[in-house]
């Protein structure tokens, strides 16, 4: 298999560079590939969400992602939902948002 290469990564990183991010939200979650590096970026972030409709793709990340522990949280739906994933987690707001 294939390892995961996340699209335009780079790009990415540098439009968060420089923030200050305590709530992320990854409304496509898939492989993890962003959210790993988002995440090593900014070791800053208390929490991040994870969303994804796969739970297979979910799964995978639940694999990468074990080093941030309980940092993580993961959803399982789709990201237009976002009003109902962040009341179920009593998240108020997010400081960085991502969609691929």
């Amino acid at each position: 298999m294939k390892p995961h290469l996340p699209v335009m990564l780079e790009e990415c990183l540098e439009f968060f560079k420089g923030q200050h991010i305590k709530v992320f939200f990854d409304g496509t979650l898939g492989a993890a590939g962003h959210a790993e590096a988002i995440l090593k970026d900014h070791p800053e972030i208390e929490t991040y969400i994870g969303c994804d409709q796969d739970e297979t793709a979910l799964d995978i990340a639940k694999d990468v992602l074990k080093p941030w522990g309980n940092k993580v949280k993961f959803v399982h739906g789709n990201f237009s939902n976002l009003d109902e994933h962040l009341k179920a987690l009593n998240i108020d707001s997010v400081d960085g948002f991502f969609l691929t």
